[in-house]
Formats: structure tokens, sequence, C-alpha cells
């Protein structure tokens, strides 16, 4: 009888740990619609500072092609260590 009262308050438990778990996988998921201490942010002025961003990076960027890598500029790939190809090391070889 003992037995059958435990399975039953585990599944109960289960359940409501599935519910918490499924109500904070939906938050997490929810989009951010509110900026850092700006509130809500409207579709043009989202569009304005990806805009903005997007012309940042190129200015950046022309200006390590104008540099000629000179100062920091790409990493190296690393490649395995036992067969030398690039993707993987030697652990995983």
């Amino acid at each position: 009888m003992a037995m059958i009262h435990q399975v039953a308050l585990l599944q109960s438990e289960v359940s409501s740990l599935r519910k918490a778990n499924e109500a904070l996988s939906k938050r997490r998921k929810a989009k951010k619609t509110h900026v850092q201490l700006g509130g809500s942010l409207a579709v043009q002025d989202a569009k304005e500072q990806l805009d903005q961003k997007a012309i940042v990076g190129e200015v950046a960027q022309e200006k390590e092609q104008d540099n000629g890598g000179i100062g920091g500029g790409r990493t190296k790939v690393r490649c395995c260590g036992v067969c030398g190809k690039p993707g993987y090391n030697a652990r995983t070889c």
C-alpha cells in the first residue's frame, strides 16, 4: 500500500516539475521586447539601429582591410596535431 502511495506522489511531483520546466522554457525563448532602460522598441527604431550597426561594421571592416592585417587582424585557424587538418583536435581525430 505504501508503494502505491509513493508512486502517486512521485507522479504528481514529476507532473508539477514538467509544468514548471515548460513555463521556464517559454520565458527563456520569449523575444526580448524591451531595450535596456528604454522600454518597448518600435519596428522603425529597430530597423534604424540595425542599419546603423551594419554601417559601423562595414567601416570597421574597411579599416582592417586598409591596414593590411596589421595590429591583431585575424586569428589563425587551429589544426589537428596528428593529421594537421583544421576543424578538430588530436583528441577527436
